[in-house]
């Protein structure tokens, strides 16, 4: 298989004494779509908060393509503009269809 476009290696992140991820593993290839399924409470959001580096992780790495981005040198904003991620009925506007919302932060930042 191919090298991952996006990897995530032993990622932990607590809140005070509340450990919210705990060395999280992840792998997506190009090509593929990946669903973050669980409980409300159990961390789905904030590995994608870490991911887009809007968290900062306690332990562990995020590559994109290859490179580190959780690196405190790197620049957030230059990651964000290579990510895309859309949370659930987050910001998003009722005027707007699902495709003009998820192209709208692309649209704007290139």
């Amino acid at each position: 298989m191919s090298v991952p476009v996006l990897e995530v290696r032993g990622v932990t992140k607590a809140y005070g004494d509340v450990e919210v991820l705990r060395g999280i593993d992840l792998e997506v290839h190009e090509h593929q779509a990946i669903a973050l399924i669980g409980a409300s409470g159990s961390g789905k959001s904030t590995l994608l908060r870490c991911i887009d580096l809007l968290d900062e992780i306690d332990d562990g790495d995020v590559f994109l393509d290859g490179d580190v981005i959780t690196d405190p040198s790197c620049d957030p904003v230059a990651v964000r503009r290579r990510l895309g991620i859309v949370f659930q009925a987050f910001n998003l506007f009722p005027h707007l269809s699902v495709v003009d919302n998820v192209v709208l932060g692309p649209m704007r930042a290139h």
